[in-house]
């Protein structure tokens, strides 16, 4: 998906994975991040995040949740983050980094509730007023009051993420969390409020119905309204139809890499940053099979560049009923050893891979900054 514009706009990243591979100091089946690329699209992130009157939470899921990647995005300029759920928020807070918003995908558990809340992220998302009730009764235990977003439901979902409030129960809701205790109803969220449509970005359903829950809990509750968080898609090109459209929150994730579906079709101002490294394994049936395990079901997969001459070559992961132990590449002349370089739509956080760390890559002077393997362990090659 992202091949081509990588080879084109960073291809000495793509250099760096093969040198350090060569060398024998990169194993297959590795994300290569290019650590000073991913400052930069933060820094330019943030800077037009200001430009637009908008506050950014940055995600950490897509990158496994690194806490180095965590701490360098941080120091560019993006100071909060946003966890989906509990793993996020405690990689966030091992990284050092303060929470922004927590539960935007997933909510956060009772048992975890006392603990996250002690964190004192700025808000923190709640799809009904039972789980309101839930954070209202640990905030109280812990002497805390935390602000809500409240989860808008408009009929637009992903598979698996269905949940939220209706806007016609809305106020009735709202009405009953104001009287808890422990919580304060500080705005509303929904997902996905963009997506890329044609090469372009489009608003969904969502978009409009956060805004419209703003409107009818300030117009009609007298409610102080401070966030409308908009997630999904957010970048650079986004921002402004978000400032646009009265948000007031974005979440990047995929923009902290440049390769959001945007950054597949078009140039961007973020630079891709992320290339999976691997190697064929052996061969078979005329078919070439590499080492998997980085895989992601919705990464449109397509080619990879084979060995130091780079050849194109078709690239497939199994069908989603088996486990992606090898990926197969469409390369007669594939030898065992030969290294193999991809770039796809990944969230690295569900995948079994390992995760390099490269700067001075841009200076033609790359050196390997981290390794680490699938669970954040420094992985260490010597013997």
């Amino acid at each position: 998906m992202f091949l081509e514009v990588t080879a084109r706009r960073n291809p000495r990243l793509i250099d760096a994975a093969l040198r350090f591979h060569a060398e024998g100091r990169l194993p297959p089946n590795t994300y290569v991040l290019d650590l000073d690329a991913i400052r930069n699209n933060a820094r330019t992130l943030a800077e037009a995040a200001r430009r637009e009157g908008i506050q950014l939470y940055f995600m950490s899921k897509q990158l496994n949740r690194n806490p180095q990647v965590i701490a360098a995005v941080a120091e560019a300029g993006i100071s909060r983050g946003v966890a989906v759920d509990i793993d996020d928020a405690r990689a966030f807070r091992e990284a050092g980094v303060p929470l922004g918003h927590v539960g935007h995908l997933v909510q956060i558990p009772r048992a975890f509730l006392p603990q996250v809340l002690s964190w004192r992220p700025e808000v923190m998302t709640v799809f009904s007023l039972a789980h309101a009730r839930m954070v209202s009764d640990a905030a109280v235990r812990l002497g805390l009051r935390q602000d809500l977003l409240l989860r808008v439901a408009s009929g637009c979902f992903l598979p698996g993420q269905e949940g939220g409030i209706g806007l016609e129960e809305l106020p009735a809701v709202a009405r009953a969390i104001r009287e808890l205790p422990g919580v304060r109803v500080a705005g509303v969220t929904a997902f996905p409020c963009l997506v890329a449509e044609d090469g372009r970005p489009v608003a969904t359903p969502n978009l409009e119905a956060v805004t419209r829950a703003a409107a009818l809990l300030r117009d009609e509750l007298g409610m102080e309204i401070a966030q409308v968080n908009a997630p999904s898609l957010t970048c650079a090109a986004t921002l402004p139809l978000l400032r646009q459209a009265g948000a007031t929150h974005g979440e990047p994730g995929h923009a902290i890499t440049g390769t959001t579906p945007l950054h597949a079709v078009s140039d961007q101002p973020e630079l891709p940053a992320m290339v999976y490294l691997t190697e064929v394994s052996h061969t078979y049936g005329g078919r070439a099979y590499v080492y998997g395990g980085g895989s992601y079901p919705r990464g449109h997969m397509q080619n990879a560049l084979v060995g130091t001459a780079l050849r194109r070559a078709p690239l497939h992961r199994p069908a989603a009923e088996n486990i992606d132990y090898y990926l197969t590449l469409d390369d007669p002349l594939a030898r065992e050893g030969e290294p193999v370089i991809a770039a796809f739509r990944t969230q690295a956080f569900t995948a079994r891979a390992n995760l390099a760390l490269v700067e001075g890559v841009q200076q033609g002077a790359p050196r390997l900054a981290g390794l680490y393997d699938r669970a954040n362990r420094p992985l260490d090659l010597t013997i």
